[in-house]
C-alpha cells in the first residue's frame, strides 16, 4: 500500500526535514543507514528507538541530541549504547522521548550530512540522509503500531546467488510495505530488491550478481530502502510508518570469512501451547566458533516476560499460557569470533482454540525435532 500524505502533512514533514537537517550534529561521511520506530503511552509520552548504523568509530554521535516532532518541536535523547562487535560497521542504539499535547497525528525527522564514500558503481552518494516516521495517538490509549529492528535484515550479499530474508516487523494492525519510497541520496532502488506481504525480503541472482563491492568502504556496497505502514490511523493519510535504509554488504562464496546465519523459524500456535523450538545457527567456514544470545521477545503491546533460552544448546522455551491471540518475535544474536553476525528470530502467530481456522489441539508441546512443530521455516540467504 503507497501511502500519499495530504499537501498540509508533505509541508510539515518538508519544514521538519529542513529543520532537522539544519540543526543536528554533522555527522560527515560516516551515515550507513538507520530506522526511527515510535510508540506512546496512555499518558502521551512518545518513545522512539533509534537504531543508526555508521563507518567504524564514528556512531558514538549517532542520531543525535534529539529528533524533531510536528507539533511539539524536539524529542530529547534519554540513552545512547554504541555497539562496535561488527567489523564491518558500529551501531548506535539511542532512545528519545518527549510528551505529547494530546491526539494527533505525529511526524518525526532527523537528517544531517552524510552518507559514506560510494564507489562510481554504487546507487548512493555522498550527500545528506534523512528519515521520517509517522505515528497517530488517540489521545487516551497506548500505541505500538510498529515494532522493527533494523538488524534483522542480513546486511551480507553473496553475489550471484540468490537472498531472502524477512524484516520481522510486529503490527498492532495489518503492515504493508512500499519499496518505491527511496532515501534521500539514493541515486535508485537496490535492484531486484522486493518485499512481500509477508515482509519477505527477495532478491533474484542475477541481481546480486550486478551488485559491486565499494573500493573505499568495506561492507557499503548497495543501499536499500522501503516504508513501513500500519493500517491504524482514522484515515489512510494518518497511519503510522516507519521508513528504514541500510547498505547491503557485497561479498564472494570464497571469501575467506563469511557471516554465521540464524535461520528464521515461523510456528503457529494455539493459546495455552507450550512452546520448544531449538535455533539452527551455521556458519560457511568450517571451525568458526559461533556464540548465540538471546536479544529480545516481543508482542504487539512490547516485551514479553516468561521465555527461556539455553546458548548452549539452542533451545528457545515459552508457555503460551495466558497471553492473547497475536504475533510474537523472538530475536538471537550469532558471532563468529571473527566480526560478523547475523540477527535471526521465532515467529510465533498464536491463535485462540476456538478459532475455525484451527484444526491443530490445543495443549500440546511443539517440539524442535518435526513432528510437532506447527510453522515454516524462512530461510535468510540462499
Amino acid at each position: 500500500m503507497n501511502i500519499k500524505p495530504s499537501k498540509k502533512a508533505g509541508v510539515l514533514v518538508a519544514a521538519a526535514i529542513a529543520s532537522a537537517l539544519a540543526a543536528s550534529t554533522a555527522q560527515a561521511s560516516h551515515f550507513r543507514g538507520a530506522a526511527l520506530v515510535p510508540s506512546v503511552d496512555a499518558n502521551g509520552v512518545l518513545t522512539i528507538n533509534s537504531k543508526s548504523f555508521w563507518r567504524k568509530g564514528t556512531a558514538s554521535g549517532g542520531v543525535g541530541s534529539f529528533v524533531n516532532v510536528s507539533g511539539v518541536g524536539s524529542a530529547g535523547e534519554v540513552s545512547s549504547v554504541v555497539d562496535t562487535s561488527d567489523v564491518r560497521r558500529d551501531s548506535n542504539t539511542e532512545v528519545f522521548q518527549t510528551t505529547l499535547p494530546g491526539a494527533g497525528y505525529y511526524t518525526i525527522t532527523w537528517g544531517s550530512c552524510c552518507w559514506v564514500r560510494p564507489g562510481p558503481s554504487q546507487n548512493f552518494t555522498e550527500s545528506s540522509y534523512s528519515t521520517v516516521s509517522t505515528i497517530y495517538w488517540d489521545g487516551s490509549n497506548a500505541t505500538n503500531p510498529i515494532q522493527f529492528d533494523l538488524e534483522n535484515i542480513q546486511q551480507q550479499v553473496v553475489g550471484g546467488q540468490a537472498y531472502s530474508d524477512n524484516l520481522d516487523a510486529v503490527g498492532s494492525s495489518t503492515l504493508s510495505y512500499d519499496t518505491s519510497y527511496i532515501a534521500q541520496s539514493m541515486t535508485m532502488q537496490a535492484e531486484g530488491f522486493t518485499i512481500d506481504a509477508t515482509g519477505q525480503i527477495n532478491i533474484d541472482a542475477t541481481s546480486t550478481g550486478n551488485y559491486v563491492d565499494n573500493p573505499f568502504n568495506d561492507g557499503a556496497d548497495e543501499a536499500f530502502s522501503a516504508r513501513i505502514t500500519a493500517s491504524d490511523g482514522v484515515n489512510p493519510n494518518e497511519d503510522s510508518s516507519v521508513e528504514f535504509v541500510w547498505l547491503f554488504d557485497v561479498v564472494d562464496s570464497q571469501s575467506a570469512n563469511l557471516a554465521p546465519e540464524i535461520t528464521d523459524v515461523t510456528i503457529n500456535a494455539l493459546i495455552g501451547d507450550s512452546i520448544s523450538q531449538v535455533l539452527t545457527v551455521t556458519d560457511p567456514n568450517a571451525g568458526d566458533v559461533v556464540t548465540t544470545n538471546f536479544l529480545s521477545f516481543i508482542g504487539s503491546s512490547g516485551a514479553v516476560a516468561g521465555s527461556t533460552f539455553d546458548p548452549n544448546t539452542l533451545q528457545f522455551n515459552w508457555d503460551s499460557t495466558g497471553f492473547s491471540a497475536g504475533q510474537y518475535v523472538a530475536t538471537f544474536r550469532a558471532a563468529d569470533g571473527g566480526g560478523l553476525t547475523d540477527q535471526g528470530t521465532i515467529t510465533i502467530n498464536l491463535r485462540a482454540p476456538s478459532n475455525p481456522n484451527v484444526t491443530e489441539p490445543g495443549s500440546l508441546a511443539i517440539a524442535a525435532a518435526g513432528l510437532l512443530t506447527l510453522g515454516a521455516l524462512r530461510r535468510r540467504r540462499k
